[in-house]
């Protein structure tokens, strides 16, 4: 009995050694490294174009080049407004990337810099940080120009769901579904998440006329390859965005209903109605059957180091048991020899 409790209590010491050393390694390996601080000599805002990126994404590039980010500077629409209003520097804080208004320099267009930035002076070996969170893009595309308070209220914001979701920031443009018409609007990206919904989409009268997911909920009416351009009426002006709380409206159903708005209405809700009124069932309330989206982070959870320490020193104090009776006899032939070398010294 007094052998296997001095077993176990080596065993414990060993286990006891073997979590401390892990806790010591996991936090060390686990600790938040300092971002770098842009220096003179290292890229920054004023020193990296989008050309330094051209040479090995060519591809991004070019998605990036013939988009309206690529063209903030020479859009047509934007220079004759630009120009006609005396070319105002305040346009170029969201148009030109590192505007400074003393110095009135800037690099042309929303440039790579704008979301990677500060590049690490050794890129590629350093990966390029990247800023993909929509308070970035709400810097530009903020209220009025882009009603942010709409977005926020959203069940997408509420998600966690960030805008490169949905909308390509290379080209500016929403992502295109693999196998997606080329007449597409867009709904095509509400189907690969809400399919719950969709599954009873196509058997309706909205279906069957040929309304989309965007004409209800973005509200611009059908925009697509044979309608590419918003009416002035969907959008009073190149800086409104579509509705993005994805709410339908009363104005929205009146684009297409407005003769029947006040009409009799379909019979079969008209008599359950009717019927609530006269103390009959309810009418069901509708349910809800979009499809939850997943929480999107933009870091990985971090490690806990004592659940390391801990999980380690159980693996510890078993390998600990195994190798006691090899401990405590190394251990003893150590106090054996020890004690013989005093005792010559004694004699």
């Amino acid at each position: 009995m007094l052998s296997n409790l001095k077993h176990f209590i080596i065993a414990l010491i060993f286990a006891l050694v073997i979590g401390a050393l892990t806790l010591v390694i996991v936090q060390a390996q686990s600790s938040t490294p300092v971002s770098p601080t842009p220096t003179p000599s290292s890229p920054t805002l004023n020193t990296l174009s989008s050309a330094t990126c051209k040479s090995c994404h060519q591809d991004i590039y070019n998605d990036w080049l013939n988009g309206p980010h690529g063209q903030a500077m020479n859009d047509p629409v934007f220079t004759t407004e630009w120009q006609a209003e005396g070319k105002p520097g305040a346009c170029l804080v969201c148009h030109s990337t590192g505007y400074d208004p003393v110095t009135q320099t800037m690099i042309s267009g929303v440039d790579c810099t704008a979301c990677h930035n500060p590049m690490p002076i050794d890129h590629p070996k350093q990966p390029a940080p990247i800023d993909n969170t929509p308070a970035l893009c709400a810097k530009c595309h903020s209220d009025p120009r882009f009603s942010t308070s709409e977005w926020t209220m959203s069940a997408h914001y509420q998600a966690g769901m960030s805008c490169t979701v949905c909308h390509d920031p290379h080209r500016a443009a929403l992502k295109v579904m693999p196998g997606a018409p080329s007449n597409d609007d867009g709904s095509a990206l509400c189907e690969n998440c809400h399919k719950d919904a969709m599954q009873n989409f196509p058997l309706s009268e909205h279906a069957k006329a040929g309304v989309t997911c965007v004409d209800c909920h973005l509200g611009i009416g059908n925009i697509n390859a044979t309608n590419p351009t918003p009416t002035s009426t969907d959008l009073m002006s190149v800086h409104k965005a579509p509705d993005h709380s994805f709410t339908p409206t009363l104005d929205t159903c009146e684009k297409c209903h407005a003769t029947q708005m006040h009409s009799p209405g379909d019979a079969v809700a008209a008599a359950a109605f009717k019927a609530e009124q006269l103390g009959g069932t309810a009418t069901p309330e509708p349910t809800d059957v979009v499809t939850p989206v997943p929480s999107v982070t933009n870091s990985p959870t971090p490690v806990n180091p004592l659940g390391f320490a801990v999980v380690f020193g159980m693996l510890g104090l078993a390998g600990g048991m195994v190798l006691a009776p090899w401990l405590d006899k190394a251990y003893q032939r150590f106090i054996e020899k020890d004690t013989k070398k005093d005792g010559g010294k004694n004699d």
